[in-house]
């Protein structure tokens, strides 16, 4: 049997316009107008200044994080390459002691930014409806 017959490309080519045709039927429909129940959506003034403080709470947050590290970062620089240097055991004590003290500045100064931002912000309740 050859699929290729002339009964075949006559299915063939009836099904590719009603295929066509039915496109063409379905656009000339009309569509139905919006109903006027549709509720436009109102920002809630409690969400909208809930993300602002948030947003903001987060980057405080962020930027004390980032401080920490990066006195952390300088203080363990610091020591390892003060105690590289060091020939004596009081010059290496003497670093480790002031990478101690200087990673204890860096907590109490996380603290303190950390406490500085306040309570978290609490999200809105949300309205029964």
């Amino acid at each position: 049997m050859n699929f290729i017959s002339p009964k075949n490309v006559a299915l063939l080519v009836a099904a590719g316009l009603l295929a066509g045709t039915g496109s063409a039927v379905a656009a000339g429909t009309a569509t139905p107008a919006p109903t006027a129940t549709a509720k436009a959506h109102t920002p809630n003034p409690d969400v909208a200044a809930y993300k602002t403080a948030i947003t903001a709470y987060r980057a405080g947050h962020k930027a004390a994080d980032d401080a920490m590290k990066a006195a952390a970062t300088t203080a363990q620089s610091t020591r390892d390459s003060a105690i590289t240097v060091a020939t004596t055991p009081e010059a290496k004590k003497a670093a480790r002691d002031a990478f101690k003290a200087a990673m204890t500045s860096a907590r109490a100064t996380h603290a303190a930014a950390i406490t500085a931002l306040g309570a978290k912000p609490t999200p809105p309740v949300k309205a029964a409806n």
